[in-house]
C-alpha cells in the first residue's frame, strides 16, 4: 500500500509540475500577442528548458538533455544581443538535438 501511495504523490507532483509549465505557456502565448516578435523564440526556448527541469526532477531526464538544457540556460539570453546571435544559437541546438534523434 505505501508504494502504491508513493507513486500517487509522484504522479501528483508531476501533474502538478506539468500544470504550472502548461499555464506558464499559455500566459507566453497571450503575452506574446502584445510583446515583440523576438520574444516568441525565446518562450518557446524557455519552456523547453522548463521541461527538462521538470523530467530531471522527477529523474526521467537522461545526459544529453541535461547537457542540452545547460546550454539552454547560458545561450537563451543572447536573443539580447540581436536576432542573428539568437538564430545561431537556435541552430546549434537544432543540430544537437537532429544527431540525437538519429542515434534514438
Amino acid at each position: 500500500m505505501a508504494e502504491n501511495e508513493n507513486r500517487d504523490l509522484k504522479n501528483r507532483d508531476l501533474k502538478d509540475d506539468l500544470f504550472e509549465l502548461i499555464c506558464f505557456m499559455l500566459s507566453s502565448a497571450r503575452g506574446l500577442m502584445d510583446e515583440p516578435k523576438a520574444y516568441g523564440p525565446f518562450r518557446i526556448i524557455d519552456s523547453v528548458s522548463r521541461l527538462i527541469s521538470i523530467l530531471e526532477k522527477h529523474q526521467l531526464a537522461d545526459d544529453f538533455l541535461v547537457r542540452e538544457k545547460k546550454k539552454i540556460e547560458e545561450g537563451k539570453y543572447s536573443v539580447m544581443d540581436g536576432e542573428d546571435k539568437f538564430r545561431e544559437f537556435l541552430d546549434g541546438l537544432m543540430v544537437d538535438f537532429a544527431e540525437e534523434l538519429k542515434k534514438r
